[in-house]
C-alpha cells in the first residue's frame, strides 16, 4: 500500500462519523475492570507469599526444635500422624478462612463498589 492511499484512508476516516456510540462511562468501566483484574492477581500473589513465609517459618521452627529436643518433635509428629484426619480438617478450614479473608472478600467487595 502506498503512502498516498494510506493518507487518503486516514483522512476519510477522520471526516466521517463512526457507526457506533460508546456510553458516557465506557472508559470508567474499562478502567474498573482492568483494576479489578490486576487487584485479583495482586491479592492472590500476596496470599501465596504469606503462605510460603508461614510454611518456611514452620519448617524453620520445626528444624530448630528437632535440633534442640528431638524427642519433642518425634512425639509431636507421632501425635499428628495418629490424628491425621482432624489435623488435615483443621488446617484446611484455617487455610480457607485465611484465603477468604485475603482474596475472596476483597474480590467481592471490589466487585460491588463503584468507586
Amino acid at each position: 500500500m502506498k503512502n498516498e492511499e494510506l493518507d487518503h484512508i486516514i483522512e476519510k476516516s477522520f471526516r466521517t462519523e463512526p457507526g457506533f456510540h460508546l456510553s458516557t462511562d465506557f472508559a470508567q468501566k474499562v478502567v474498573f475492570t482492568v483494576v479489578r483484574r490486576e487487584q485479583w492477581k495482586t491479592d492472590l500473589r500476596e496470599y501465596l507469599y504469606l503462605m510460603g513465609v508461614l510454611l518456611s517459618l514452620l519448617a524453620l521452627v520445626s528444624g530448630f526444635f528437632y535440633f534442640v529436643d528431638k524427642d519433642f518433635v518425634l512425639k509431636t509428629f507421632a501425635f499428628l500422624t495418629s490424628n491425621i484426619v482432624p489435623v488435615i480438617s483443621v488446617v484446611f478450614i484455617l487455610n480457607f478462612i485465611f484465603f477468604a479473608d485475603k482474596v475472596l472478600l476483597r474480590l467481592l467487595f471490589s466487585r460491588w463498589s463503584k468507586t
